[in-house]
């Protein structure tokens, strides 16, 4: 009976052990799947209200952009307001000097208020002296007072598709903040097989997004 109590020992305090020297490695496997599956450190988006980029557009053209963070566009925008801007002044100011001469030519029949008036102002619109400007006939500077009336309705119709196209594109980019799209894009492939037609094999192509 002696002989089989000691080697039954051993073999209890043998298994023992192993249980002892196992445990650890349970233990450590648990906290790397831990570690694996924590999303405490994901970084969030900055969220964006579609609106309010429309409105801040819409008040101040550029603001919308600033409030995306797309700082690079407000630039754009702004520059493309002061060249807008100054286009149409320059217009402007073109179709009103046509426009005084054409009315010294309906209420006087000399040159007196023509030459002093296209000297003054006529450099910064034409290459025309003065002189020849005031023997132009009225039908000629119709059409130039024309010319320049319909290139500033053009550039107002211009910043008008201006102003509105960088609201639009504010508020673009704000819905399109709101799509999380994750890093991993990823393409999957693996065997296909059918319900209908148990015998027939495929493949299955995925996208992880």
């Amino acid at each position: 009976m002696h002989k089989f109590i000691f080697p039954l020992l051993i073999f209890i305090s043998t298994c023992g052990f192993g249980q002892n020297t196992f445990e650890p490695n349970t233990s450590i496997q648990t906290k790397k799947s831990i570690v694996v599956k924590d999303t405490s450190k994901v970084k969030k988006k900055y969220a964006l209200n579609p609106k309010t980029s429309s409105l801040l557009s819409a008040f101040i053209p550029g603001a919308g952009q600033i409030y995306n963070r797309k700082y690079w566009k407000a630039p754009i925008v702004w520059g493309g307001a002061i060249g807008l801007y100054l286009t149409y002044d320059f217009y402007n100011s073109q179709h009103s000097f046509y426009n005084q001469i054409l009315i010294y030519k309906d209420r006087y029949t000399s040159d007196e208020y023509i030459i002093p008036f296209a000297e003054k102002y006529g450099s910064e619109f034409t290459n025309l002296s003065a002189e020849d400007i005031s023997k132009l006939s009225k039908g000629e500077v119709q059409l130039l007072n024309d010319a320049a009336k319909n290139r500033k309705q053009q550039v107002i119709i211009g910043a008008s598709a201006f102003y509105l196209f960088q609201i639009v594109d504010a508020t673009v980019d704000a819905h399109f903040s709101q799509f999380d799209v994750s890093e991993d894009l990823s393409l999957k492939i693996s065997p296909a097989s059918f319900l209908n037609a148990p015998f027939a094999q495929g493949v299955r192509l995925s996208f992880s997004f």
